[in-house]
This record gives structure tokens, C-alpha cells and sequence, in this order.
């Protein structure tokens, strides 16, 4: 489990004296265990969406945002403002993104509500 690790990961960084952190799934990068496009693109989403969990732990949340050129084809510049908002549901501090202009304007309309 994602807690689990960051738990771990965290106790062993603050023991060594650390107390600036931000926890980053990385989920914009390869997984070997999840080459099926729709497996991988279904972890991704529930990661971003569940993200508010992590936050308990007490540092803020990095995600980098994927591209899914499989599902967004030509459009594929869209898909990062697309996981910008599941991220943002869950509660992510910071984003990665390679679509500033396009995050930012989706993260800014977000507020609104």
C-alpha cells in the first residue's frame, strides 16, 4: 500500500534529520508492472483521486501528470489538464506538468468552485 511506503520512507527521512518533504507517487513515468495502457491509466486515476490520504501523513503531495498519448491521440495535450483536475480532487499540492499554460488555467478555473 502507497501509505505504507510513504510511512516508512518518511520516518526513515525525518530520522536522518530531514523536514522539508513533498511526497511524489510518480506517476507520469513507465511502470513494468502496468504496460496495459487501461490498467495503467485506472492506478493512475484512482492514485490522483486518493492523493488526500497521503496528505495525512503531514507533507504536501507532488504528482507529475501523464500524457496517455493512447487515449488522447492527437489531443494528447489535453491529457495532463484532464489528471491536473483528478489530482486537484485529491487533494495535490503540487503539479508537474509539461502543459503550464493549460494546468494552470483548469487549477485557477477549479478554485472557482
Amino acid at each position: 500500500m502507497m501509505y505504507d511506503y510513504f510511512a516508512r520512507q518518511i520516518e526513515a527521512a525525518t530520522d536522518a534529520g530531514l523536514d522539508r518533504i513533498f511526497l511524489d507517487p510518480g506517476l507520469g513515468f513507465y511502470y513494468r508492472n502496468l504496460q496495459d495502457s487501461s490498467t495503467r491509466v485506472r492506478h493512475q486515476m484512482s492514485v490522483f483521486l486518493n492523493s488526500f490520504r497521503l496528505r495525512t501523513l503531514g507533507f504536501p503531495v507532488c504528482h507529475a501528470l501523464p500524457h496517455a498519448f493512447e487515449f488522447f491521440g492527437e489531443e494528447v495535450r489535453y491529457a495532463e489538464p484532464f489528471f491536473a483536475v483528478l489530482a486537484r480532487l485529491g487533494k495535490a499540492d503540487l503539479f508537474r506538468t509539461h502543459e503550464v499554460p493549460r494546468v494552470k488555467a483548469v487549477l485557477e478555473t477549479m478554485e472557482v468552485f
